[in-house]
Formats: structure tokens, sequence, C-alpha cells
């Protein structure tokens, strides 16, 4: 089975990619996702961010009040550390965990979806790395079009990010995503066919 990490920056087209992955026979493991899963369910992990962030990140019922912990978790990279140390270790521990069930399945392609597979080392447990790489105003106005946040917000997620030039130069393949839906589809089912072969 082969075992892939796919990153990019914000809007850069990630998901799309392994969407169309998974209709090619792929499986698809999404870090976000466990992350937003941990963040609903994982007592522990809500008792910490409580105690870092302020009782009132929970409502009445201790359902987490996603924006007013992004609001506070984004506003220092201290902050921000803190999150990614308390969530990473978890994300990755569950992602090994789907690996595991999916070789079990003779699944041709593990795919680990994340925007932060460099930052929080989860390069580490993949065979490769493709980068999807797109021009940042095209980025923009594709976040922008499809999410609530501003361009402020947009500038201060981004940054956060490493570099898309430190991902390329880290990365083993680079899709770029300049263009048009239908040439992007097309270069992953080529990159796909390469892969697998």
């Amino acid at each position: 089975m082969v075992i892939l990490g796919i990153t990019g920056n914000l809007g850069s087209g990630k998901s799309t990619v392994s969407k169309h992955l998974v209709t090619l026979g792929a499986t698809v493991s999404h870090s976000d996702d466990l992350a937003k899963e941990l963040l609903q369910n994982d007592m522990a992990i809500l008792q910490k961010l409580a105690h870092r962030f302020g009782a009132d990140i929970l409502d009445d019922t201790g359902v987490l009040q996603r924006s007013l912990l992004a609001e506070r978790a984004f506003a220092t990279e201290q902050d921000q550390q803190f999150l990614n140390q308390l969530i990473h270790p978890e994300v990755r521990k569950h992602t090994l965990a789907r690996m595991h069930d999916a070789e079990l399945q003779n699944i041709p392609m593990f795919v680990v979806d994340a925007p932060l597979l460099f930052e929080a080392g989860v390069d580490e447990i993949c065979h490769s790395v493709l980068v999807i790489a797109a021009d940042s105003n095209l980025r923009m106005e594709r976040v922008l079009e499809r999410s609530q946040i501003s361009n402020i917000d947009f500038k201060r997620r981004d940054d956060i990010q490493l570099s898309i030039e430190e991902k390329i130069r880290r990365a083993d393949h680079v899709i770029f995503n300049n263009g048009s839906l239908k040439d992007l589809l097309k270069q992953v089912e080529q990159f796909y066919g390469k892969i697998i072969s």
C-alpha cells in the first residue's frame, strides 16, 4: 500500500485532489476532520483547552465554541503551538489506526490529507508527499468564496503555515492548481497512475 501525504496552503485545492483520489481507489484520512472530531468529543482535550483559553470557550452544555477558540488560539504563536501540541499527537494516533485498517483491506493507496503535514511531522509516516500549489491571489479568492472568513483572517491563517516554497522544497511531487478543475483532475489521474504502477 502506498502511503501518500498531501498538503498545500489554504485554498490550494488539496481537498479536491483528495476527493478525486478516492474515486480512483484511494482511502483518505482528513487530519482537519479528525481534529474537529477530537475537539467535539475528547473531554480531556476540552478541559485542557478551557483551562488555557477560558471556560467560556465551552457553552452551557459543554460543547466547544469553535470560532471563539480559533480567535484565541490563533492570537499568538505560543497559543497556536499549545493547541497543535495537544491535537497533533492524537490525530497521528488515529491516522495510524486508520492506515492499519486500510492495509488489512488491501487498499492500493492511503492518503493523509493534512494542511500542517510537515509542521506536525506527519510526513515521517508517509512514503512520499504531494504538494498542491496555487497563486496566493487565486487561493484567497477561492477561500473567500466558500467561507465566511475575512482577508485578514485568511492572511493570518496562511502565515501560520510553512511557505509554499518551503513545502515544495520538501515535497516529492508537486501539482500546480492555477488552471481549470478539469485540468487539475487530469493531473491527479496521471499522478495516481504513475504512483500506483
